[in-house]
């Protein structure tokens, strides 16, 4: 049970926890009321005054220190002693407290307090307690602390809340509130009210570095000054007012971050800062081309560039250095990269195959995408070569087409190639390999068919292809145009050569006439130069135009005599000919012939103005002379090749017969034969026929025809069955009988036109052989009768009577010798043997008998002999000939074989007698006299003349031996040719010619037992093979009349270059 006492204690300890509350809540009316009426008088204050960041910084911090003092004070002290967190009253102040409220209590309660204390504790002294205890529990110790008392300080409260609340209604809130807020950010600048305002209308003070930054502001009030000034550490700027209270300043190239204020009519604002930001830069960059290994290009670097040129297929490194840059933005068509920057460098690596367009930019915290550039890079693609070829067929030969190329890469090429096949099957392509260089440009030539194996009748297409070498897609191929080709038959090739053969001798012959007309018109020109003394003017220019129409001749001659020669050479024979290789020799010396009157013309027309007359005299006889001379060698020729196109006609038909007849007996073998396949032999049998009329009007053209040995009844029969088959076949019947008849009787006929002609070639030998003997001996008679008349006239006087009669007998003589004449031209236009160094020699013996009359008329004895010495000369050389041809003729009459053979041992002969003649020329040159009856040595044109005859032949000599049989005789010939350039015409080299002529005499002989026969022959190592194929390519190239490109190796060049090389061979093959 609790004690009074106790019960004491009780009310006095909730005595003290009222006495802290009234504590309290004066404390809390207190802290209130001053700590609102600071904050209005500090803000009122600022309000009013606008003070300064530092002034505003000491209120503000003062307000904190007083409002915590004073929060401390009146609240915190007496919360602490209410808590018992610091010493407060005791019981005993308390109950003084206490006893003075309470005047009824007084010490009572204090003595109780102090009896409670007392250290000796007795019942009595309990009791005592106890009972004084019991007489103060009456009272209730918390009334003596009056709540109400407080409520004089509630003015202190009311107060200024009654002001804020009075400013808030009459709208003047911001006394209290701005100054407030400035204080409270006491650390801003604050304008003080003025008549305008500072606004910046920048939305933000920033700018990047080393860049111009303009600084707007406006001006709002109701007054506006005249002039605004800027002011930084630095310096103080006047702003450009631009009207309406707007003014701009442009800070240049700002590098740092900086600070200002605005003044204006003594009025500040406050201070603004301007921030600098570091700019994203990209200080350099590098970016290196790896070309592809194909081109041999060494690596690139471009700095500072980024649009150029590369070829397809390079691989790209770009490397960029940077400032105040995070990343580099790397974009292209296809995808955006960020690039980190590491150590203030970034790097990206791409293989370009197509045209490449990129952009480049920086970024950091500050700027993105800075400076955008947009670069190019032009990818140069590998182009397909290009080729272009230019073909022409030869004027002479239809089946050589000569090609003429050109190649061109923009990085080189790697192969060429030719690609044929037949029309009607392309899968059968074939291909040959072509050279070629590998640079950028070149040329080739190509001959076609060349040595490929193509089949007769078949029609054939052909192109050549060219490969670049592209490393990075592969090689890649171009072609030309398709070219077409068709390779003639045998029969169609021999059909071609015998209507060349026919065309050139229908020119040969105009041209024959026109030489005739030429002969008379080149008389009376000498006849007009002997009667006068000297030529008028109109009579020099008939002589030019005459000179000139016989040149147009001579150079019309030339062109069908070698046109016609190649028509022979490629008139292909079962056998070899005899009379072919003596027709394209007689055509090689009536060329040889013509050259030289072209150059006797080339002299008349040069110099007609300058000669002397008499050489003018001299100069048109030889003129004449050699006119003469070409004129029966011409007309010779020209009845030979007559002669030989009717052979090789008739030869021609014989086995078109043995084909068709082949054919008919193969149809008529088969079952099923048809009514066209019959049909078509009819025609073809027609065609012959028609070819057999026409032959035979040719031959009825020849001087002396040949016999064709033709069988029209034998043709009638061909065509009737062959009609009677097909008219069986009409009617459906067999027609192998009547078909087989018409092949027999067509093998008959061809076998008898054949036959025919080998029997009428050896009649005709030996007749000719019986008359050449009988020339012979006329020739013989007359020389020993010129002989003796040139003794005579040695030996006579002018004055003497029988001059005139010796005089009558030369004149009779030369009549004789007109005849032989005749008689050996009749024969050399039947035969081709005769040479036309015999018609030659006809001629010079004829134009010295005749200068021997003239001469010896006009009593030039001395002349006149020395002319009939020319005459005896000639007529004996003469005689050698002809006895040569005959031992010719007699050898091939012995021994048939040898006319239809190669001809070699008839060559051989020529040869010895080419020799003899050099020797004979060479020895007259030396010894006998010139015409004017005095000894002279010739001049060094004229051993010239005899060394180039030597060397000539020698070349025929190696050609018939075939290069290794006559080493010995060769090196005898070329030493005979160096003693005539080094010591001209002496004794030494006239006895190595003699014995050179022995030495061919004993080859000759050896010949002859050996009958050049080609089964008894060793051909062991004596081949000589050639590269036909290389001849060919030299022909194009001879033929397009260019030289070869240089060769030119692939240069390191950038594109631009190689672009101006190729414009430039171009242009050069242009």
């Amino acid at each position: 049970m609790t004690s009074n006492f106790d019960r004491i204690l009780s009310r006095l300890d909730a005595f003290v926890r009222k006495y802290y509350f009234s504590q309290i809540l004066k404390g809390m009316m207190l802290f209130a009321g001053i700590g609102l009426l600071y904050f209005l008088i500090t803000s009122s204050l600022e309000h009013f005054f606008w003070f300064n960041e530092s002034v505003r910084a000491f209120l503000f911090w003062l307000f904190i220190a007083i409002e915590i003092a004073l929060f401390f004070y009146f609240i915190g002290i007496p919360l602490s002693k209410l808590f018992k967190l610091r010493k407060g009253i005791d019981k005993e102040q308390a109950s003084k407290i206490i006893g003075i409220h309470f005047q009824e209590i007084g010490d009572r309660l204090l003595n109780l307090l102090q009896l409670d204390h007392t250290s000796e504790r007795s019942e009595l002294l309990i009791a005592s307690i106890d009972q004084k205890a019991e007489n103060l529990k009456i009272f209730n110790f918390s009334e003596a602390v009056e709540l109400k008392k407080n409520r004089k300080y509630l003015p202190l409260v009311i107060l200024p809340v009654l002001i804020i609340f009075a400013l808030w209604i009459s709208n003047n809130s911001h006394v209290f509130t701005e100054g407030f807020n400035r204080i409270s950010n006491y650390d801003q600048a604050y304008e003080q009210p003025a008549p305008f305002q500072f606004l910046v209308l920048n939305d933000r003070l920033e700018t990047f570095q080393n860049s111009d930054f303009e600084l707007l502001v406006q001006i709002e009030g109701n007054q506006i000054p005249e002039e605004l000034n800027l002011i930084t550490d630095d310096y103080k700027r006047v702003l450009t007012a631009e009207g309406d209270g707007r003014f701009v300043y442009k800070f240049e190239n700002v590098d740092n971050s900086l600070n200002f204020k605005l003044i204006g009519a003594g009025i500040s604002s406050r201070t603004y800062k301007l921030k600098v930001l570091a700019l994203p830069l990209i200080t350099n960059m590098k970016v290196e081309v790896n070309y592809p290994n194909y081109l041999n290009l060494d690596n690139q670097v471009f700095k500072g560039i980024g649009s150029f040129q590369v070829p397809e297929g390079s691989k790209l490194s770009w490397n960029f250095s940077t400032v105040a840059t995070d990343f580099v933005q790397f974009e292209s068509k296809d995808s955006i990269r960020n690039l980190p920057v590491n150590m203030n460098q970034a790097d990206i690596e791409q293989q370009i195959f197509r045209n490449f367009d990129y952009s480049v930019s920086s970024s950091n915290s500050y700027k993105s995408e800075y400076e955008k550039l947009d670069y190019q890079i032009e990818v140069v693609r590998d182009l397909h070569p290009e080729i272009d070829v230019q073909s022409t067929r030869d004027s002479l030969d239809s089946q050589q087409t000569y090609i003429k190329g050109r190649v061109e890469d923009d990085h080189g090429l790697s192969r060429l190639q030719l690609v044929y096949y037949p029309q009607d099957s392309i899968q059968k392509k074939r291909t040959q390999k072509l050279d070629i260089s590998t640079a950028l440009v070149d040329e080739f030539y190509y001959s076609f068919p060349n040595e490929l194996e193509l089949e007769p009748g078949i029609s054939y297409s052909y192109y050549f292809e060219v490969f670049d070498n592209d490393g990075v897609n592969g090689a890649k191929s171009s072609r030309s145009e398709i070219l077409n080709y068709r390779k003639i038959t045998q029969a169609e090739r021999e059909d071609q050569n015998l209507e060349k053969q026919q065309n050139s001798i229908e020119k040969i012959s105009e041209e024959l006439e026109d030489f005739r007309k030429d002969s008379n018109e080149l008389e009376e020109l000498q006849r007009i130069d002997k009667e006068n003394s000297s030529l008028n003017y109109n009579e020099k220019q008939r002589l030019d135009q005459f000179l000139e129409r016989q040149k147009i001749q001579n150079e019309l001659m030339q062109k069908h005599s070698k046109q016609l020669q190649e028509s022979i050479e490629e008139q292909s024979t079962e056998e070899p000919s005899s009379d072919k290789e003596d027709l394209r020799q007689r055509l090689e010396e009536n060329e040889n012939s013509l050259k030289e009157n072209e150059k006797l013309l080339k002299e008349l027309q040069e110099y007609s103005d300058k000669i002397q007359k008499e050489e003018l005299g001299d100069k048109l006889e030889d003129l004449a002379k050699k006119n003469k001379n070409n004129e029966r060698n011409l007309e010779q020729l020209l009845e030979l090749t007559k002669r030989y196109y009717i052979e090789e006609k008739q030869q021609k038909i014989a086995r078109d017969l043995d084909r068709l007849a082949d054919e008919q007996e193969k149809i008529s073998n088969e079952s099923e034969s048809t009514i066209e396949e019959q049909e078509s032999l009819n025609n073809e049998f027609d065609k012959i026929r028609k070819q057999m009329d026409s032959l035979s009007k040719d031959n009825d053209q020849l001087k002396k025809p040949k016999s064709l040995a033709r069988d029209e009844a034998i043709e009638e029969e061909i065509s009737e069955d062959q009609k009677k088959a097909s008219e069986k076949l009409q009617q459906q019947k067999n027609a192998s009988q009547e078909q087989k008849k018409a092949a027999k009787k067509m093998r008959e006929l061809s076998s008898k036109m054949q036959q025919a002609g080998m029997q009428a070639e050896m009649q005709k030998l030996e007749a000719d052989a019986k008359v050449l003997r009988e020339i012979l001996n006329n020739l013989v008679r007359f020389s020993l009768i010129q002989e003796e008349l040139l003794e005579d006239f040695k030996s006579i006087k002018q004055t003497s009577p029988a001059y005139a009669n010796k005089l009558n007998d030369q004149s009779e003589l030369r009549e004789n010798f007109e005849h032989i004449d005749d008689s050996i031209y009749s024969l050399a236009l039947q035969n081709p043997m005769f040479s036309s160094k015999i018609t030659s020699k006809l001629t010079d013996i004829d134009f010295d008998i005749e200068k021997s009359l003239e001469r010896l008329a006009e009593n030039q004895i001395g002349q006149g002999t020395a002319s009939q010495q020319y005459v005896v000369t000639g007529a004996n050389d003469l005689a050698v000939m002809l006895s040569d041809v005959l031992d010719s003729m007699q050898d091939m009459m012995s021994n048939p074989q040898s006319g239809s053979g190669d001809g070699q041992e008839f060559q051989l002969q020529q040869i010895i007698d080419e020799q003899k003649e050099l020797q004979q020329d060479m020895q007259q040159n030396m010894e006998i006299p010139d015409r004017s009856g005095m000894p002279s040595q010739k001049n060094s044109g004229e051993i010239f003349e005899i060394y180039k005859r030597q060397q000539n032949i020698r070349r025929k000599l190696d050609e018939l031996m075939e290069n290794g049989a006559s080493n010995a005789l060769e090196k005898k010939m070329e030493q005979i040719e160096e003693d005539l350039l080094e010591k001209g015409l002496d004794g030494k080299t006239l006895e190595r010619m003699k014995q050179l002529d022995y030495e061919l005499m004993k080859m000759k002989s050896a010949a002859q037992k050996q009958g050049f026969d080609n089964k008894r022959k060793a051909n062991t190592n004596t081949l000589n093979y050639e590269n036909r194929l290389q001849n060919q390519i030299n022909t194009a190239k001879e033929y397009f009349q260019s030289t070869e490109i240089l060769n030119r190796q692939v240069l390191p060049l950038q594109q631009i270059y190689r672009s101006k090389v190729k414009e430039y061979f171009g242009e050069r093959n242009d």
